[in-house]
């Protein structure tokens, strides 16, 4: 469970983000997780360009919506490489963290 109180400085904030960042390489950084971003991709058609359409024909809420989609994909995939790069960085300081217990 995350936790809920306000970090009051930098370094507790930089603190929690790794702490999301170990949670999300847990949850989505298998095989298995992998799997799931791969068909939610292709589901929500991320790899697409935002303005489609027909010439003069251009749907703004739908370029928002993709927009926004892929927005959300960026940041996980960039959290899951950022998480990895930790781990490997720091000898896998992930399997036992003391402040989380």
């Amino acid at each position: 469970m995350m936790n809920t109180r306000q970090p009051r400085s930098l370094h507790e904030l930089a603190q929690q983000a790794r702490r999301d960042r170990r949670l999300l390489l847990e949850v989505l950084g298998s095989d298995s997780g992998e799997a799931v971003l791969q068909r939610l991709e292709e589901r929500f058609e991320v790899d697409l360009p935002v303005f489609q359409g027909k010439a003069g024909q251009y749907d703004a809420l739908d370029a928002m919506r993709r927009d926004a989609q892929r927005e959300v994909f960026l940041v996980i995939r960039r959290q899951l490489d950022l998480a990895r790069q930790e781990a490997t960085e720091n000898n896998n300081e992930y399997e036992h963290d003391p402040h989380t217990d």
